[in-house]
C-alpha cells in the first residue's frame, strides 16, 4: 500500500499565525489518496496540527439533507444540522482542538456516489465553517471503515504533522449511537460511531448532546462482545471428554458458519492421520465426496471442512461412512451469526483470510437461513460442540484488534 506522509510546520509561531487567520473565505486545500482508493484525505492549507482532536461524523452530525430525504439527491442537497455548529467549531479551535471529520462513504466504492461530486461537497461544507477542518473519507469496508480505528490511526501517524495525539483529551461526535427513536428523530441506523469512540478510548457524544447540551440517552450496542471470549475462555469441546483425534478410522463432518474457525480447527489434525476436504479448494461437493472416499480406501480418516448447514448436505457423508463401515461424528462450531461476522471483519483487517474474500454479510445470512441443527437420528455416532478458544499473544496487535467492536449493528 502506497503512502505519502503529510508534513506541516508545527512550530509555535506558525501555529499562532494560523490560528488568527480569517476563515470567512472559502478555504483551499489538497486531496490525497491512500493505497488503491482505500482512503481519501482533504487537508486545508490552514490546518493546525494539535494534540487534542475533536472528531466528527458528517452525515446526521454536521449536516442533514435539505430535501428531508434519508440520502442526499445530489451534492447540493445539504444544510447544517444545527445553527449552533459554527460557533461551537470556533470555540473548539480557540480551545486548541484540531477539528477532523471521519466519514464512511461506501456509496463511492459502489458507484452510487461520484467521487468528484463528493469532494466538492466536502469542500463546500468546510467553507461554511469558520475553522480549518481535515477530512478523512473511507469508501470501502475494510481497515479504514468505522467502527474500526484505521482512519483515526492514519491521522495520528501520517496526518497530524508529527504532533502526538492525546486521546484522553480528545472527543468524537457522531449520530450512529445505537439509540432508539425519540420524537421526530428516527432510530439510529447503527451504533458504529459510538463503537468507533469506544475502540479509540476517546470520549463520545451524540450531536444533540454535544451541540445542544441534551442529556445522554440509553443505547444498545452490538450483540457480540469479543471481550467475553478473551476474558472467560471455554473448554474446546462440549462434552469436555471428547477424544480427538480418534483411535479409530472415522469421518468427521463439520457444521458451522463461514468464518467460524472450522478450517483453522481442522488443519491441526492434518498431521494426525486425517485428510481435510473442503469446497474452497475442491470447488464442488461431488469432488469432496470423491476425495473423501479415496482417503477412506487408503485407511485414513476424513474431516469434511464445509459449512454443511442442512441434513441434505450432511447425509452424503453419513452414507459414505456407513458404506465404508466407519464411524461418523459431527463437530458443530458454536459460533453464531454475530460472532462469525466479527471473525470475518477481523480477518479482513488482519489480511489473513485471502482465500475467503467473498464472505460477506449476505453469505452469512444465507447460511443462517439454511441451518438445521444436526441430530443423532441423522446417523452420527456423536455430536460434539466446538467452542472458539482464542489463542492470541497477550498484548499483541491481533489481540487488541480482536477485542474491538468491528460490527456496526
Amino acid at each position: 500500500m502506497s503512502k505519502r506522509k503529510v508534513t506541516k510546520k508545527d512550530d509555535s509561531e506558525s501555529n499562532s499565525k494560523q490560528a488568527k487567520l480569517d476563515f470567512d473565505a472559502k478555504p483551499k486545500g489538497t486531496w490525497m489518496t491512500i493505497g488503491n482508493d482505500d482512503l481519501y484525505i482533504y487537508t486545508p492549507n490552514e490546518v493546525v496540527h494539535r494534540s487534542k482532536v475533536a472528531g466528527f461524523d458528517i452525515d446526521g452530525t454536521i449536516i442533514k439533507t435539505k430535501s428531508g430525504r434519508t440520502f442526499a439527491k445530489d451534492e447540493n442537497d445539504w444544510e447544517l444540522l444545527f445553527p449552533e455548529i459554527p460557533a461551537k467549531m470556533r470555540q473548539l479551535h480557540e480551545d486548541d482542538y484540531k477539528i477532523v471529520f471521519f466519514t464512511n462513504q461506501a456509496g463511492i466504492s459502489k458507484g452510487k456516489t461520484p467521487l468528484p461530486a463528493f469532494k466538492r461537497k466536502v469542500e463546500a461544507i468546510c467553507s461554511k465553517l469558520p475553522v480549518p477542518i481535515q477530512v478523512f473519507v473511507s469508501p470501502g469496508t475494510l481497515k479504514y471503515r468505522k467502527p474500526y480505528v484505521g482512519m483515526w490511526e492514519h491521522m495520528e501517524t501520517e496526518g497530524n504533522g508529527g504532533v502526538p495525539v492525546d486521546r484522553s483529551q480528545s472527543v468524537y461526535v457522531g449520530d450512529a449511537g445505537g439509540r432508539a427513536a425519540n420524537g421526530a428523530r428516527k432510530k439510529d441506523f447503527s451504533c458504529g460511531d459510538r463503537m468507533f469512540a469506544l475502540n479509540l478510548e476517546v470520549k463520545f457524544a451524540t450531536p444533540e448532546e454535544f451541540f445542544l447540551n441534551k442529556p445522554a440517552e440509553p443505547f444498545t450496542r452490538p450483540v457480540f462482545d469479543s471481550r467475553k471470549l478473551l476474558d472467560t475462555p471455554s473448554e474446546l469441546f462440549d462434552p469436555a471428554t471428547t477424544v480427538m483425534p480418534s483411535t479409530k478410522q472415522e469421518v468427521v463432518v463439520m457444521v458451522g458458519f463461514p468464518g467460524s474457525g472450522k478450517s483453522t480447527w481442522a488443519e491441526r489434525y492434518l498431521s494426525k492421520g486425517y485428510v481435510v476436504v473442503n469446497r474452497d479448494t475442491l470447488k464442488t461437493w461431488q469432488k469432496c465426496v470423491e476425495a473423501a472416499k479415496k482417503a477412506l480406501k487408503e485407511g485414513k480418516s476424513v474431516i469434511v471442512d464445509n459449512t454443511n448447514p442442512d441434513k441434505e448436505s450432511r447425509k452424503r457423508y453419513v452414507d459414505m461412512a456407513k458404506e465404508s463401515k466407519v464411524d461418523c461424528r459431527c463437530f458443530v462450531m458454536t459460533c453464531d451469526y454475530d460472532q462469525a461476522l466479527h471473525h470475518v471483519k477481523f480477518r479482513n483487517i488482519m489480511g489473513t483470510d485471502k482465500e475467503h474474500k467473498d464472505v460477506n454479510e449476505m453469505v452469512l445470512r444465507m447460511h443462517k437461513s439454511k441451518v438445521q441443527e444436526p441430530t443423532l437420528a441423522e446417523g452420527f455416532s456423536e455430536i460434539v460442540k466446538v467452542n472458539f478458544v482464542p489463542d492470541f499473544k497477550a498484548g499483541s496487535d491481533a489481540q487488541k484488534i480482536f477485542r474491538m467492536v468491528l460490527v456496526e449493528k
